[in-house]
C-alpha cells in the first residue's frame, strides 16, 4: 500500500487534534470536538484504505486507529 499525502496527513492531524473521533453529520461533513472538519469525505475514506482511520456505529462516526494515532504528522500543518 502507498504512503499517505502530505494532505492525507494534515487531515489525520487535524482529526488527531480533536480528540481522534468525530462524527458525520447530515451533509457528510466530519465534527470533532465541536468544528467542522475542512477535508472532504474522499479523504477520511482514503485515510481509511490505508488503515489509519476507521468507521464504526453504521459508518456514521470516525476515529483514528493506533496506526493513526501513532503516524508521524511532525512535518505538517493540520487542514485549514
Amino acid at each position: 500500500m502507498s504512503a499517505p499525502t502530505d494532505a492525507q496527513l494534515a487531515a489525520l492531524k487535524w482529526l488527531r487534534n480533536r480528540n481522534g473521533d468525530g462524527v458525520f453529520d447530515r451533509n457528510q461533513v466530519l465534527l470533532a470536538a465541536g468544528e467542522r472538519a475542512p477535508v472532504m469525505r474522499a479523504t477520511w475514506s482514503r485515510l481509511e484504505a490505508l488503515g489509519l482511520v476507521e468507521r464504526y456505529q453504521n459508518n456514521r462516526r470516525l476515529r483514528a486507529t493506533d496506526a493513526g494515532r501513532y503516524a508521524d504528522v511532525s512535518n505538517v500543518g493540520e487542514s485549514q
